[in-house]
């Protein structure tokens, strides 16, 4: 999984985690800046004074969980869904290389063939190991198929 998919799917969790937290909890929250001017939040106010007023932020009791959930977990399916999308064209582009490859190998293969067949002596092994040279017949009809077997193999 990528990292930018990562955070998201990390990002709209701890949005999902506060948001079940600070509707778990009392309808309020406190905010405050203390005497360094860092912003604090809290349940409680704090126990020291500060300079600036301590300011009191209300929540809504009728936040409907069930909804967000759900649109968390559509949001989810989505990015899980795109991840299978990019694994399976990654895959498909794998095995698309992998068919050229082997296609330029045909081909080579059947190019190779053709050049034997175009010399005017044309010698072929037997299936017993020995040798014999080929009648122009042979070799002619050698050339023709090889010749075939060039456009079809090289044709990517």
């Amino acid at each position: 999984m990528s990292i930018k998919i990562t955070r998201l799917i990390g990002y709209h969790l701890s949005i999902l985690v506060l948001s079940s937290i600070a509707l778990s909890v009392s309808a309020e929250i406190y905010k405050w800046v203390d005497d360094e001017g860092n912003i604090h939040y809290g349940e409680k106010p704090p126990s020291v004074n500060t300079k600036e007023k301590v300011k009191t932020i209300k929540i809504r009791d009728n936040v409907d969980t069930q909804r967000a959930a759900e649109a968390l977990n559509k949001k989810s399916k989505s990015l899980n869904d795109r991840s299978e999308e990019r694994k399976k064209e990654k895959t498909d582009a794998l095995n698309e290389k992998k068919e050229l490859e082997e296609n330029i190998m045909r081909c080579e293969q059947a190019k190779k063939q053709l050049a034997n067949y175009q010399h005017p002596k044309v010698n072929v092994k037997e299936s017993d190991g020995t040798y014999r040279a080929l009648g122009e017949e042979e070799r002619q009809a050698g050339l023709k198929k090889s010749e075939e077997l060039v456009k079809k193999a090289c044709s990517y």
